[in-house]
């Protein structure tokens, strides 16, 4: 495990210890002669909003991106962004302590951590969800505040016309990829032409070898760049280094072959989700196919043996063998949604829309606090408990990675969880070949674009509460009328969908997994209506678990929560943890963690085929400021089902664990030579979600009786089951009456 700098000890321990404005802009618009390239093609050129050609159609591409600030997020999607703006993605530099109180991007260096460059990918990440947040919310303190790295970066190339801080030049460019995507934002709003020429001159007048782990990524960043400037000679960088990811990366599970190889996989699961777009990114630009293939079959085999009930695959740092225990981290939530779209555009498939919906309406909200004020680092299906002791994951197994904080074991997630929303809402609206619009996604919003052969400047409006809702109204407002095609998707889980034009039923079939596209002059105050109806249906999960879905959402059971700040817990935390008693540089730490005070310990007495007829499903008053409240959640299912005595809380005093050795001492090499990865023994008061019972399971029954419990969208649980044991499947004989209608207390002191 220690044959290269990027191993996954090496990698976290890396992790650990790294654990300019629009006035400027305006000015550089005024005086380009100021800093940066100095050529007229380098100088930056405002463009219009709804132009056509800040985002251009890559030649193979079905879809593709519109300009960022073509969209408009409204409603609930608006409520969300907001949120975070108010919360981390506004105020890390304030609450998540080191590497984020630094200044970043936007200095020459930051001092303390010379010898170590992840503090660059974790800013990095911030200031791509920062921007873009800042873009979609027409917020422009947010983007002056992210804008503060990109333009510092550009207005200070080195002399060969190197990007960024001095000590990645030569060490390590995994960090760039990260960041350039904030720029790719920049130039998408504002059409700074700048941005091209400036990453075009990086990656040809600075040579670099690009071998080392995800330093293949770099792909991402060349394409972009030759989509715009058309220089074969990226082109052909981007090949030599897709030629040597095919032949001598050496990262586990993430390779070409590893991709196609059909069999489960142990990669790191950031380092899978972002490699793997690298087929797709060629294919769009080639159109070459087995290139798309690579791409391809890497997401089916996450399907295959790794996907997560609530969108995104296992990812406690490896990919593991499926349980209803395993978790990913925040980080794979972003970087899959993220890879998903661009085989999305690639390809037209609604599989990767249905599948990016999915994530973004149930893991993204289940991993962080309604306020968008907290994270965990690993989020999982079934936490019953999320606390400083309760991670039950092996990777650093008991600590406080469950618990909701700002900071973390690394600082990756608290970056990356930026990302998220803002690249969904930024994907929402997608352009055809033929210069039509796409509602590729679902949400609340408003799109501006000019459309058709004559590029005409229409505005649609989507009113909708999807996915709480299965009714969605497009409004369209132009000053003539206008013919252009209009697309809409039916999902692959909706069997009976229904699309009408002003009243009209759309006369043609409508089939699940398909977009539909709509050719015909378009008046201003058309409507365009999409149904799709959402039925109950349950999925199957390993140890003979059971799961409720109700159209693009999950549902989980519905956990009262009492939530305590860790701020008295903190010796606690540092004897758990060992490590990590730095709050100063790490207020973050101090979080929340959340116990239960009503009972979990449920098997549904459902099955398949009376899942539709068994459950109640109720609508609820809906709060469009807060449609993941936990208190008041939009929607809610009551399903029967049975106590099962005897399933508790798992309270060990000795645990395996793998990760976490603290040897300050030594170089990530000197860690990985000496150690090899072990697992080890921690000793200390644990106290971890159990694994489903199952008919072998000693010291359980069932009560007599079947109750009604609740269920919620995933999302707005926290505390949360979300793959259940069956009834049918749980041997053992029934309690007293007065045992199954016994009810369970927990309390709080009993986990510190």
């Amino acid at each position: 495990m220690a044959n290269n700098d990027l191993s996954r000890r090496g990698f976290i321990l890396n992790a650990i210890a790294g654990s300019t404005s629009l006035a400027s802009l305006q000015n550089a618009l005024a005086n380009p002669g100021e800093g940066g390239p100095q050529n007229d093609a380098d100088t930056p050129v405002a463009q219009s909003a709804v132009g056509s050609d800040l985002d251009p159609h890559a030649p193979f591409a079905e879809f593709s991106e519109l300009p960022i600030r073509s969209i408009e997020p409204q409603g609930s999607l608006k409520a969300y962004l907001e949120k975070q703006r108010d919360g981390i993605t506004g105020h890390l530099d304030k609450t998540g302590g080191f590497p984020f109180d630094t200044d970043g991007w936007a200095s020459p260096e930051i001092s303390d951590i010379s010898h170590n460059p992840y503090a660059y990918e974790q800013t990095g990440y911030w200031i791509d969800g920062m921007i873009r947040c800042g873009y979609l919310l027409q917020d422009d303190k947010l983007v002056e505040k992210a804008t503060r790295h990109t333009n510092y970066v550009l207005d200070h190339p080195d002399k060969d016309g190197y990007l960024g801080p001095l000590v990645l030049k030569t060490k390590l460019r995994w960090p760039h990829v990260v960041f350039f995507r904030a720029l790719f934002a920049q130039w998408s709003a504002s059409g700074d032409r700048r941005i091209p020429s400036a990453i075009k001159r990086h990656f040809l007048s600075s040579p670099y070898p690009y071998a080392l782990g995800r330093e293949a990524c770099s792909i991402e960043a060349i394409l972009w760049t030759y989509e715009r400037d058309k220089d074969p000679a990226l082109l052909n960088l981007a090949h030599d280094i897709y030629r040597k990811f095919e032949t001598s990366f050496k990262l586990n599970g993430v390779s070409p072959a590893a991709y196609c190889d059909g069999k489960p996989s142990d990669a790191h699961g950031v380092s899978y989700n972002e490699m793997a777009k690298l087929g797709a990114l060629l294919y769009m630009q080639t159109g070459e196919k087995d290139y798309l293939n690579v791409s391809v079959q890497a997401y089916r085999k996450l399907d295959a043996f790794h996907m997560l009930v609530d969108g995104v695959n296992v990812s406690s740092e490896e990919m593991r063998e499926l349980t209803p225990l395993e978790s990913h981290e925040t980080c794979d939530i972003a970087d899959y949604t993220w890879t998903v779209g661009y085989l999305l555009m690639a390809t037209g498939n609604t599989d990767y829309a249905d599948k990016i919906e999915r994530a973004c309406f149930n893991a993204a909200p289940g991993a962080v606090t309604e306020d968008f004020n907290y994270l965990q680092y690993f989020s999982c299906p079934n936490q019953v408990i999320a606390a400083h002791n309760t991670n039950h994951n092996v990777y650093f197994r008991g600590d406080r990675t469950m618990s909701y904080a700002t900071a973390h074991i690394a600082a990756c997630c608290s970056g990356n969880v930026n990302r998220i929303m803002p690249n969904f809402a930024s994907r929402l609206w997608l352009k055809d070949k033929d210069n039509g619009l796409v509602a590729a996604l679902y949400a609340p919003s408003q799109v501006k674009h000019r459309v058709g052969k004559q590029l005409q400047e229409v505005v649609v409006t989507e009113k909708t509460r999807y996915p709480f809702s299965d009714r969605i109204v497009f409004t369209m407002d132009m000053k003539q009328d206008c013919e252009f095609p209009f697309t809409v998707r039916i999902p692959g889980w909706c069997k009976s969908a229904s699309v009408m034009v002003n009243n009209q039923p759309l006369n043609e079939a409508l089939t699940a997994g398909t977009y539909v596209k709509i050719n015909r002059k378009f008046h201003d105050g058309d409507e365009v209506v999409v149904i799709l109806p959402q039925e109950v249906k349950t999925s199957d999960w390993p140890l003979d678990g059971i799961a409720l879905e109700r159209g693009p959402l999950v549902y989980s059971l519905k956990i009262d929560q009492d939530w305590e700040s860790t701020t008295a817990l903190m010796e606690s935390i540092v004897k758990v943890v060992g490590v990590y008693n730095f709050t100063s540089r790490y207020p973050g730490l101090l979080g929340r963690n959340a116990y239960p005070k009503s009972p979990w310990n449920y098997a549904l007495d459902i099955n398949s085929e009376n899942a539709g007829s068994a459950t109640k499903v109720t609508e609820n008053e809906w709060h469009e400021d807060a449609p993941w409240s936990s208190k008041e959640p939009p929607i809610q299912l009551q399903v029967p089902a049975r106590r099962v005595i005897g399933w508790d809380l798992d309270r060990p005093s000795e645990i395996t664990v793998e990760g976490g050795i603290d040897d300050p001492g030594l170089t990530p090499k000197e860690y990985d030579a000496k150690y090899d990865d072990p697992s080890w023994l921690r000793k200390g008061d644990f106290v971890l979600t159990p694994q489903l019972p199952t008919e072998s399971t000693s010291g359980i029954r069932l009560a007599d009786e079947s109750e009604l419990v609740t269920l919620v969208p995933y999302g707005c649980a926290k505390l949360r089951l979300t793959i259940f044991p069956r009834v049918d499947r749980i041997a053992g004989g029934a309690h007293t009456e007065s045992e199954s209608n016994q009810k369970v207390s927990l309390n709080h002191q009993d986990f510190n």
